[in-house]
């Protein structure tokens, strides 16, 4: 019973850090010893932004993807970067560690419940040599809008990234 309390104690304590990360826009701007953010909007000429965002995350093109698999509600486009063990939290439902198949399924049920209606990355950083990115956007639920932060994790597995974590608050 307390070996539990304490993993639910880390789960939220991992939560608020996570929801403290990504909450004001001008933390984003901030860099300190552990981590670097470079923000999305800042006007690079040409391909520069390609290059910084290549250098910081090594994984640009998975951001890319995810966004436009979001954006488009294509849960297949997100889950083709799935590592084999994912952390998922959206909202409304448990969130955990799956395979990489159940979080498949978790996610294909979430974007059939939750159209989306916006959503773009505005920021993009690494942490102790994770790459994350960090966005909002709106979601129609039941008829309703619902505003949406979703905070997307990858980390080297073999030769390439995948998806780590991903959460939609």
């Amino acid at each position: 019973m307390r070996f539990i309390l304490v993993v639910v104690a880390g789960l939220f304590l991992v939560q608020d850090v996570l929801i403290s990360q990504t909450r004001t826009r001008t933390d984003r701007y901030r860099q300190n010893n552990s981590s670097t953010v470079i923000p999305s909007d800042i006007n690079y000429p040409g391909s520069q932004l390609k290059i910084v965002l290549a250098q910081v995350t090594g994984g640009e093109e998975v951001f890319r993807s995810v966004q436009r698999g979001i954006v488009d509600g294509d849960f297949e486009e997100i889950t083709r970067h799935f590592g084999k063990h994912i952390y998922l939290n959206l909202r409304s439902i448990e969130s955990g560690y799956y395979s990489a198949n159940q979080a498949q399924f978790v996610v294909q049920n979430f974007f059939n419940t939750n159209k989306i209606l916006s959503f773009s990355f505005t920021t993009y950083g690494e942490s102790g040599g994770a790459p994350y990115a960090t966005g909002r956007g709106s979601i129609n639920v039941k008829g309703n809008r619902e505003y949406i932060q979703i905070y997307v994790s990858l980390m080297k597995q073999k030769d390439r990234w995948v998806i780590s974590q991903f959460n939609i608050y």
